[in-house]
This record gives C-alpha cells, structure tokens and sequence, in this order.
C-alpha cells in the first residue's frame, strides 16, 4: 500500500492478522556446502570460542534419562512477494537523507522498517531452512527492481537476482574476519525458531523479537536485465518470521505476532580501501562500523537473564553468561564491489515440513547405500 507520497510502508497500513496459508513444497535448487554434519567454524579465529559449545554440551550430558526429541527432521520452505528496498541496516541509516549514501530524492527517511519504496511488481523470494543444513538442503533465490543507481553494480530500474551461495560466517577474502556468533555457530548458521532481535539484545536490539528462521552466509548478485555477474561473493543475512509482542513475551513467554510472516534479506559489502562516493576510502573496520553501529547494546549485553544460572532441585547445574550473541559482521571484501540491499517481502507463506517432504521417502535409504 502507498502513502500520499507514493512510498511503501512496511508495517502500518499492513493487515494485522498474521498470513497463514498453505503451499505447495518448494522446488529450489540444493546449494553446495563444505559443512555437512558438523560445526562451520569460517577460520581459526572462531577456534577460540569454541569452549562456549563445550560448556553447554557438558550442562546437557545429564538430559539422557529424560524423554528425547523426535529424529525426524524439520525443513522451513518460504516464498514472499510484494517486496520494498529499505533505506538502512537497523540503526544503521545508509541510503536514508544523510546516510552513508544519501538519496534524498527517493527516500524521505531512514527508519528500517518504514521508509521502504517498491522493489518492483516482479520482486519474489524463494528459500529452503534446514537447521544446522546436515543434508546441504539450504539455499535461497530472491528477485527485485532497484529503485536507485550507485555505481555500474546496482542501477535504477534494472532487475537483480541474489542467490546463497554458502554458509560460511567469514568469506576468505574477508578483509577483518569478526567473532561468529554463538547462537548461530551452534546450528552450522541456519535455525529455526530463534528468537533473535529485541531487547533480549539477541543478534540486535533495534527491532522487537522476530522468529521462524534464519541464515547467514554469502550470496552471488546477477544483473538480470544486462545478464551479468556483479557480486560474486558477498556477506548476506536473511530473517523469516514476525514481530513479536514484547510484552506479551516478557509477562507470559508467549509468542503473539505483530506483524504477519515476512522475508528480511541483506546482502551487503562495504570494500575497504576503496575509494567510496562522497566518503573517500574506508579501512575495514570503518567499513564494518554500521553493522551494527558500535553504540548497538547488542554487542555488550547477553540476554537479560541474572546469570550464573542456577537450575533447582530436583534437577541441578549452573548456567554461565554466555557471549553477547550480536557480533559486527565481515562485510569489508576488497575483492568484491559496493553493495547493499535491505529487502523486506511483506507477502509470505511459510510451511514447515521435514526432509522426506523435501526429497523423497526414500532419502534416508540413498544416503546410507552411498
């Protein structure tokens, strides 16, 4: 829906009621992954945070006696349409009136959740969430209109497809690798049903709890309207879920949406040493400073909890504070172009379905003759 200036806005005129809809499981195409069935630790300097997962393997080693989880596997499929390129990256205000960026002409704001403009009529996402991604079934493809030109790597009115490529935390040509953060590290970056935002200072502390999936990892950019490469290997995030009432959560631990389902998708590179319209050049830890901003409590504060933890009797242990679970991201890559991209797909149906659904009854029998 528009406003009187003709721009979209993401929550207020939106339905209220959160969309549920089935569909039809997802035809999308399997992304390679060097992961499979175990932990991505993206270089040694994720090595030294590794005793944080051991500690909680050693508070769980008791849990033996208890009732287990059922084995059989889940898969969130997604696809949203109806998509608006936002202006900022959180707090973080890039493309907004005095941003890092600033088109004045096109975005009268810089708010990240209400000052998006279309992406286009044909704007569309497609993605597969397999938690920890064990069977390499992960993997995302988002269309969109650019409404702006900066470069020759994003023009105004040209149609881009953005498509995961890995899961990796820190790219190889990451220019400053940066900490991996917990909650992530602990399902090979791809989970479901993680709350991540708020002011349980997960992940950031900007926006009110949004949960259903997530991912982290790097994407390839095509210029669909020239037929061309011109990202090959960027940093990307991508949220499905919706705002949660945050009093509803911190007075009854009750999830009560406030927004129907959506599609959040970041790709972002910010080069370092490279010389930046209207800012000059940037190192890398400047360039990685507006994700998030370093004033973000998120990087300082663990979820608000009085730890150490002590569980009661009749069962026993204690719980230490772990690591603040937001973390800078590695989106400095010399190697790679200017980019950003904030998508927000406000048509979304989701199904969470298991890895038969996805592949065929006979999976688990292939996998084992191979």
């Amino acid at each position: 829906m528009n406003d009187n200036n003709g721009r979209k806005r993401t929550f207020a005129l939106m339905p209220a009621a959160i969309i549920a809809a089935s569909m039809l499981v997802l035809s999308i195409a399997v992304f390679p992954s060097a992961m499979q069935g175990q932990t991505v630790l993206a270089d040694e300097y994720n090595d030294n945070h590794r005793g944080d997962i051991d500690r909680t393997v050693q508070r769980t080693a008791n849990t033996d006696a208890l009732p287990q989880p059922n084995d059989e596997k889940k898969v969130l499929t997604a696809e949203a349409t109806n998509a608006v390129f936002q202006p900022a990256a959180g707090l973080s205000n890039v493309f907004g009136p005095g941003g890092l960026f600033p088109f004045e002409n096109v975005f009268d704001c810089a708010d990240s959740l209400e000052c998006g403009v279309s992406a286009g009529d044909n704007a569309k996402f497609v993605g597969v969430f397999e938690e920890g991604n064990e069977n390499e079934l992960t993997g995302y493809e988002a269309t969109y209109t650019s409404p702006i030109t900066y470069g020759d790597q994003q023009m105004e009115g040209h149609q881009y497809k953005i498509e995961l490529t890995d899961l990796k935390w820190n790219s190889s040509d990451a220019a400053m690798p940066t900490r991996q953060p917990e909650f992530a590290q602990m399902v090979n970056n791809v989970g479901l049903d993680q709350i991540q935002h708020g002011s349980s200072h997960i992940d950031r502390s900007d926006v009110p709890q949004l949960k259903v999936a997530f991912l982290y990892g790097h994407a390839k950019v095509t210029d669909l309207t020239e037929d061309r490469v011109v990202a090959e290997d960027i940093f990307t995030h991508v949220m499905v879920g919706h705002i949660m009432d945050e009093d509803a959560f911190y007075r009854s631990m009750k999830d009560l949406p406030a927004s129907p389902d959506l599609v959040l998708l970041f790709a972002v590179n910010i080069p370092n040493d490279t010389e930046l319209p209207g800012v000059g050049q940037l190192s890398a830890e400047q360039a990685q400073s507006f994700t998030p901003l370093p004033e973000d409590v998120s990087l300082d504060n663990p979820p608000p909890v009085d730890y150490p933890v002590e569980i009661p009797a009749p069962r026993q242990g204690t719980i230490d504070e772990p690591e603040p679970q937001s973390t800078t991201w590695p989106v400095a890559n010399p190697e790679q172009p200017l980019f950003f991209t904030f998508l927000v797909y406000q048509d979304t149906e989701v199904k969470l379905t298991t890895i038969d659904d996805i592949v065929g009854d006979n999976y688990d029998n292939n996998k084992k003759e191979q």
